[in-house]
């Protein structure tokens, strides 16, 4: 009972956030090693979504503790795609509540994550240069008790404009390749 109470109270939180139109403060600039989507949050009410991109150097390292940020990627109205940073209000729904480079204790961790609105499932990310010359990342995270799943993007139903339904974590089980999703209702 206390896991939907609290569940009931992020939902309303992020609900909140999500039911604001994308803030235009300005738009993302990428670096050449940086990864533009690691994953992503969609919603119900547009086509819309936050990613959250991650900032590496030449190397495909993160040279700090504040590597991976969340950006509005805009596809209502395109082309061409927009990029644009969050509002003020909207880092509630979708900020990060703390994210610091790992030095072991996970498998193949490198990099913590944990969303503001998500911190009891935190996201562990790996980065590497692939054979192709370009920088990759690899985010992880529970799903349907999987430990470890690798993380594509989070769905979040709305009810109504300060009310989520339900919210699907999609992913893969790197063990069996197979596509999972949970669904976690409010």
């Amino acid at each position: 009972m206390k896991a939907r109470a609290q569940l009931r109270v992020v939902s309303a939180a992020l609900a909140a956030s999500l039911a604001s139109a994308p803030a235009f403060a300005g738009e993302v600039h990428f670096g050449a090693s940086d990864i533009p989507t690691v994953f992503y949050i969609s919603k119900s009410d547009d086509h819309n979504r936050v990613d959250y991109g991650m900032r590496l150097n030449d190397k495909c390292a993160v040279a700090n503790n504040d590597a991976v940020f969340p950006y509005w990627r805009e596809f209502e109205h395109s082309p061409p795609v927009r990029t644009h940073s969050l509002g003020i209000f909207e880092y509630f729904g979708y900020g990060i509540s703390e994210q610091r480079l790992v030095h072991g204790g996970k498998p193949d961790a490198a990099y913590q994550v944990r969303l503001k609105q998500f911190k009891k499932r935190p996201v562990w990310i790996t980065t590497k240069r692939d054979t192709d010359g370009h920088c990759h990342a690899l985010a992880r995270c529970e799903i349907a008790g999987i430990q470890f799943a690798e993380l594509f993007s989070i769905y979040v139903k709305l009810a109504g404009p300060l009310s989520v339904e339900y919210i699907i974590v999609k992913g893969r089980n790197r063990e069996t390749g197979k596509l999972i999703e949970e669904r976690i209702d409010n």
